[in-house]
């Protein structure tokens, strides 16, 4: 041992040239080392300086010809060498910090076709230059939202440019389609490079469906949020050649639309479209959709959608609310009896004509057999004597309020607050009619000889304000016996021809609720079997009948149910029509 003291001693304080190898412990040195020591023993080794990362990045003005300088890293436990092409501290267990690099976006390609359920493969790679200024570890992953990306991890070894290639893994979801790629670096997301896209082709699986027989499934309300689970599609498979993942997207309407993915093999039956959206209105409404894959088909089916408001657990205020909703079935629907009071009551909703309210309805019979609300028994007179016949009064008859009541629509009357309730506005649109179906909208009759008013003033029919010719006009337009009678100026017309002057609404007077156009028509016009009468006798129509009256309105004047021989009568001469079962024909007022 004392010799090699000696031998360092020596080398340290005796400047001198060495030109052939040192050996240590050894007189036989490798002839391809400077340096080549030997352990007799077996057992010991050979310690190089050993630093910290900080004590190593503390050792100054490295340069070119410190090139291969090693030291022992106590930190990373591991032999560390000066790089000096890089100016850096590389590791020989072979981790390497990031590198720090740049990416060309408008040099990036992708390669291979993509295709909607087929997974990636081989040659499916994005190529892509890279611009390193510091070597090191890199991780690049390029993303889509739809099913596959791809990505690659390594060394850069050293500065310089590099083309690397990102492999391709998972598989399209939907197509087709073009999606954006989005990059990120070692974790960092590359906001700048937004313009590389993939084209996805639709799926090539190829099957039939049978449209005519599609199902609808599950309940539409509107304003109900559909269950993806219970408001469903059915379409039958005509066939499933090949299989593979079916993608449907439906149009939208109403709010609403349907999809579908699933997976379908050649033992598939059918497919189904899944239900999502809230619904605005009631209504039927049609969708459309084009099956995906190899000879795609087009398909077009209607869903109806109805509505809870209207119910006995979800009455309406008025019918015109459920007509905004979109129902346009004339029917028997439920109404709240006031604003402050939702107890439901049942009425006929006029949809026909835009959501009016049944607020009285009565025959002719009813009428002829009077007393009390509708006047003189067995007279069709109904005037100053019956004031409660007024709309403004508080009448009800025979009010249905339980789930399985019946309307007698030969005498029905809701209260007061139902009907000021059923008006959208301060003063009603009302539409009043003698028909000869009280539950036909559509009537020939009640289409022919009806008034629809909307006072412009406060005097309105429900409210308690009395009204005689001399208040201002109430717009009124309607029909008698078929022919066009328009009072919405004081130069009204009937039949085209100019009359007196307009339409008098007695709105709660003591000839209660009707309009006076009698006398203000001048000649005569032809009844429906070619008859003349007298149009000054239409002096009383829709409520009160006190005077002279035209034959066949409202009531007859002779046992004939049709002829209009006798073109007036007396309202003591008045009969019930013998039809509708002795009825009659049947007055009835609306109002939205």
């Amino acid at each position: 041992m004392k010799k090699y003291i000696l031998l360092i001693f020596i080398m340290m304080i005796v400047p001198f040239q060495a030109y052939a190898q040192v050996g240590i412990n050894t007189t036989s040195p490798n002839s391809k080392s400077a340096l080549d020591i030997v352990s007799k023993d077996k057992n010991t080794g050979t310690l190089l300086t050993r630093l910290t990362t900080a004590q190593r990045n503390a050792i100054t003005g490295l340069a070119a010809t410190e090139d291969g300088l090693t030291i022992y890293n106590t930190d990373e436990k591991c032999y560390n060498y000066y790089q000096a092409t890089n100016a850096t501290w590389l590791s020989l267990c072979g981790t390497y910090k990031p590198a720090v690099y740049t990416v060309d976006c408008s040099k990036i390609k992708v390669f291979g076709t993509y295709t909607q359920g087929t997974s990636l493969n081989v040659n499916n790679y994005i190529t892509m230059p890279v611009t390193v200024a510091t070597a090191g570890t890199y991780h690049i992953i390029a993303k889509t939202t739809n099913g596959y990306y791809f990505e690659k991890t390594g060394v850069f070894p050293n500065a310089g440019t590099f083309t690397i290639s990102l492999s391709g893994s998972g598989a399209p979801s939907a197509g087709p389609q073009t999606d954006t790629i989005s990059f990120e670096y070692d974790g960092t997301i590359d906001t700048s490079c937004t313009s590389v896209t993939v084209a996805v082709s639709g799926s090539q699986i190829s099957y039939g469906i049978t449209c005519g027989s599609a199902v609808v499934n599950g309940t539409y309300n509107a304003q109900t949020v559909l269950d993806y689970n219970t408001n469903t599609v059915t379409i039958p498979l005509s066939n499933v050649d090949t299989g593979g993942q079916v993608t449907i997207i439906s149009s939208s309407n109403n709010g609403v639309n349907f999809t579908d993915t699933e997976t379908i093999t050649t033992g598939s039956t059918s497919i189904t479209l899944h239900g999502s959206g809230t619904p605005t209105s009631a209504g039927v409404f049609t969708y459309t959709f084009t099956t995906n894959g190899a000879n795609s088909q087009t398909c077009t089916f209607s869903v109806t959608f109805d509505t809870t408001k209207g119910t006995f657990a979800d009455p309406a205020d008025r019918c015109l609310d459920i007509y905004n909703l979109g129902k346009r079935t004339d029917g028997e629907y439920w109404i709240k009896t006031g604003s402050a009071d939702v107890t439901p009551i049942k009425t006929y909703c006029d949809m026909t004509h835009g959501g009016y309210t049944l607020l009285w309805s009565y025959s002719e019979k009813t009428a002829y057999t009077g007393g009390g609300l509708y006047g003189t028994a067995n007279s069709m007179y109904i005037g100053a004597n019956s004031g409660a016949v007024a709309l403004s009064a508080n009448s009800p008859q025979n009010v249905v309020t339980t789930a399985a009541g019946v309307m007698n629509y030969t005498n029905y009357r809701i209260p007061l607050t139902a009907m000021q309730n059923s008006k959208s506005a301060t003063l009603g649109d009302y539409r009043v009619q003698i028909t000869n179906n009280p539950t036909n909208m559509n009537d020939s009759w009640g289409n022919g000889n009806f008034f629809n008013a909307k006072p412009t003033t406060g005097y309105d029919y429900i409210a308690n304000v009395a009204s005689t010719c001399e208040h201002p006009i109430v717009p009124t337009t309607g029909k008698i016996f078929g022919y066009v009678y328009d009072a919405r100026t004081n130069n009204a017309t009937y039949n085209n021809v100019a009359t007196a002057g307009r339409v008098c609404p007695y709105i709660n007077s003591g000839y209660t609720s009707h309009w006076d156009a009698g006398g203000r028509i001048a000649g005569t016009i032809t009844a429906p079997d070619g008859t003349s009468i007298n149009a000054s006798s239409f002096n009383n129509l829709f409520g009160f009948f006190g005077e002279v009256e035209g034959n066949h309105l409202f009531g007859k004047c002779t046992t004939d149910d049709n002829s209009f021989a006798t073109q007036t009568c007396s309202y003591t001469s008045l009969r019930p029509h013998s039809f509708n079962s002795g009825e009659g024909r049947y007055l009835q007022w609306f109002v939205k």
